[in-house]
């Protein structure tokens, strides 16, 4: 194997990354390209000089990408709040990992995004990993911009995996590893060197109830009506077609999914874009939602659902066997609204991939917002759990 991951809790930041690396180091037989960190912890950013100065000495000139969480992945293991380190080591690269630092800027013109360079351009044709911060920076902008140098619209997209950051304490800023430097804002970007790539698997932590409908008329935030019907005429009548149990499963974990593809023939499962219902205007009686929903768009009505989000979860990743048997290692990023807030024992989400891939080195956060490419789309999800499986593109699979 040319990865190997570790991952450990302790009182200090400091302890948990020393312990962290040290158990992933024992797993390599050759020196390490590029370490992948994630960190845990309360006022992470005040501690970045010495998290810089600790790193120097266990790794010199070794790159590290990734940033902070409220909670870590490892093999086998998710560590929910307090203070640790999970990190994945990558050997055997033959060329340096490009790592670069992005930034969101407004403008006279509008929003940007400062660092898209000729360099990153090219290299990033394959796709990049993304760490962001989700207060200073908007994957859907850098896919807007990325997306304006395809050649063609039906041209492939670059893809655009990882997710944002989150914390155990919003007010403290998040922290960012971009190779060399500790940043605050924005995001870092990595992109592999030549001969390997990601293969990405995206699980969502919802089910579809009802039967798909289109918005026939939105208020700002607010969808007024669904199928030329009232939007909460289609609700209540929706709620009642329902067994007991999942009426009380609507009362607290209704979502609503936006279709990612308008010409889909059957807009099931796994083909809705996932948002929260945050509730209802009092004043037009319309849904409140989030994200960018407009007339004409198909949308269903979804349950969180923890048994249905473990059942996709084993699907996808026993069909995933087949096609990926040589994975090296693996970053998972799942969304901080899974762990032990949906399912009933701890360590759900690692325990499941280790099932289908054991052994394989693996690190991750749990992260407020999640990316993936669904139907040649960079999409930023929500309740999902997003698997990038690392793998040899010189290989067969």
């Amino acid at each position: 194997m040319s990865c190997s991951s570790g991952i450990a809790s302790a009182n200090s930041i400091l302890v948990a990354i020393r312990t962290a690396f040290e158990r992933a180091a024992s797993g390599l037989s050759s020196p390490a390209d590029l370490a992948i960190l994630f960190v845990s912890g309360e006022s992470l950013s005040d501690r970045s000089a010495e998290i810089l100065e600790l790193w120097k000495d266990l790794a010199p000139d070794l790159p590290f990408f990734g940033g902070s969480a409220e909670s870590l992945v490892g093999l086998r293991t998710e560590v929910e709040g307090g203070c640790g380190a999970s990190i994945l080591l990558v050997s055997g690269l033959h060329d340096r990992p490009f790592i670069h630092e992005l930034e969101c800027i407004k403008t006279p013109d509008g929003p940007s995004v400062m660092g898209v360079t000729e360099e990153l351009l090219e290299k990033s044709k394959q796709g990049l990993m993304l760490v962001a911060c989700p207060v200073s920076f908007s994957m859907e902008l850098l896919a807007d911009v990325l997306d304006l140098e395809r050649s063609s619209p039906n041209a492939p997209i670059c893809p655009i995996m990882g997710g944002y950051t989150s914390s155990q304490n919003w007010s403290s800023p998040n922290v960012i590893f971009c190779g060399d430097r500790i940043l605050e804002k924005g995001a870092a970007a990595l992109v592999l060197p030549e001969g390997w790539e990601w293969k990405t698997i995206v699980s969502q932590g919802c089910r579809p109830i009802g039967e798909p409908m289109v918005i026939t008329q939105m208020d700002d935030q607010a969808i007024i009506g669904l199928g030329g019907k009232p939007a909460m005429q289609q609700l209540r009548e929706l709620f009642a077609s329902l067994p007991t149990n999942e009426q009380q499963m609507m009362s607290n974990s209704l979502m609503i999914g936006r279709a990612i593809n308008e010409y889909s023939e059957t807009f099931s499962h796994g083909e809705f874009l996932i948002r929260a219902v945050q509730g209802i205007d009092s004043s037009t009686q319309g849904l409140l939602v989030t994200d960018r929903f407009q007339v004409g768009q198909t949308i269903r009505f979804h349950l969180r659902d923890a048994g249905a989000a473990s059942a996709d979860l084993q699907n996808l990743l026993s069909r995933s066997q087949s096609a990926v048997s040589q994975a090296e290692g693996a970053l998972l990023f799942t969304c901080n609204g899974r762990g032990t807030r949906m399912f009933d024992k701890p360590n759900h989400d690692a325990k499941t991939v280790d099932h289908y891939y054991p052994n394989l080195p693996i690190a991750g956060i749990f992260a407020a917002g999640e990316f993936g490419p669904v139907a040649n789309q960079n999409l930023v999800h929500g309740f999902t759990a997003i698997l990038h499986l690392l793998v040899q593109s010189n290989s067969n699979d």
